[in-house]
């Protein structure tokens, strides 16, 4: 487990000229769950940060995505894009409503600075989405799950520093973790890959008994993307997040609200608590079908906001490219 005290230190602070080169991700046609949040401005598409679908109705961010716009705009302007590229969409959708948690601390850099705390965001789409949703993990991380692989998947820059609007993912190890964040050191994988700008808010995914699950939401990185990340823990914001299932979906049950009970097959996920799953344990007199198990693998990527000149598209824009998430731990 990371030491409670992070120290900030003012060399890592993102400068708006800096040109972050290294993410090394591999481009990305599976999670389809996982979408662009950006904007269509006469045509002309733009992708600021990264989201993804827990519910049918309800895409779950990062707060630091809009804390400079109020929410109504982002509701009114704002569009999730569907697809590998938001350049060919395969489909658009409207937001009717959109929540930051009530006790969100933006990072802040520099002596005495701050990491930031419930970094987390809903944005509830106008309509029923048209593909799956990927659910969320809201067990508490322990130190059994240390060195696992984390999939960090984001619509951010490549090494270039550029490329932003495409689907890509990374494969982290879950380094560190604290009561806030879950940590990934750029040195620890394989292709020295971590999140960069514009996959602020994506999702930091686990392969959990045959299964995808979110694990955390892509909060911050360092000034050029080449040494650490940090991701917001979803277990750490599960009360919060389960209260606004609850208002869109009128349950708190992830496995009612995502449909699970009503398709007619045992949803592992849902074993405990799926009616077909028991169906299944009487017809065969094995008390283990359908049953959890303990965590396994699988499971990269943030965003460090890129502060690009976008002139002409005023506040929206500059509110929700990806933020500053610039910092050090000791």
């Amino acid at each position: 487990m990371i030491a409670p005290l992070l120290a900030l230190f003012p060399a890592f602070v993102f400068a708006a000229e800096a040109d972050p080169k290294i993410v090394n991700g591999t481009e990305e046609e599976g999670f389809p769950s996982v979408v662009s949040l950006g904007a269509d401005f006469g045509g002309q598409r733009y992708s600021f940060c990264t989201g993804n679908l827990i519910t049918p109705r309800i895409v779950l961010s990062a707060a630091h995505c809009s804390a400079d716009l109020p929410l109504e705009a982002v509701v009114a302007i704002g569009r999730a894009f569907v697809g590998p590229n938001i350049d060919d969409a395969e489909h658009i959708l409207a937001f009717s409503d959109a929540a930051v948690h009530p006790d969100y601390v933006p990072l802040s850099n520099g002596p005495g600075g701050s990491l930031g705390e419930n970094d987390a965001a809903v944005l509830i789409l106008a309509e029923d989405a048209p593909i799956a949703a990927t659910p969320v993990n809201l067990d508490p991380v322990v130190d059994e799950d240390l060195g696992i692989a984390l999939t960090s998947v984001g619509f951010g820059i490549t090494e270039t520093g550029r490329g932003d609007g495409v689907k890509r993912s990374a494969v982290l190890s879950l380094d560190e973790y604290d009561e806030v964040f879950l940590y990934a050191y750029n040195r620890n994988n394989e292709t020295n890959s971590n999140i960069c700008s514009g996959d602020s808010g994506g999702p930091q995914f686990a392969w959990v008994d045959d299964h995808w699950e979110q694990w955390a939401i892509h909060s911050w990185g360092d000034q050029n993307c080449e040494q650490v990340s940090g991701s917001t823990r979803v277990d750490s914001v599960s009360e919060w997040l389960l209260d606004q299932v609850e208002a869109v979906h009128g349950t708190r049950d992830l496995c009612e609200a995502n449909g699970y009970y009503a398709d007619g097959i045992c949803t592992p996920l849902c074993a405990t608590t799926d009616p077909e799953c028991v169906e299944e344990e009487e017809d065969s007199g094995d008390p283990t079908v359908g049953g959890g198990g303990a965590k396994e693998s699988p499971g990269g990527c943030q965003s460090v906001p890129l502060r690009g000149s976008w002139a002409g598209l005023g506040a929206f824009v500059f509110a929700l490219s990806s933020r500053v998430r610039a910092k050090r731990k000791n």
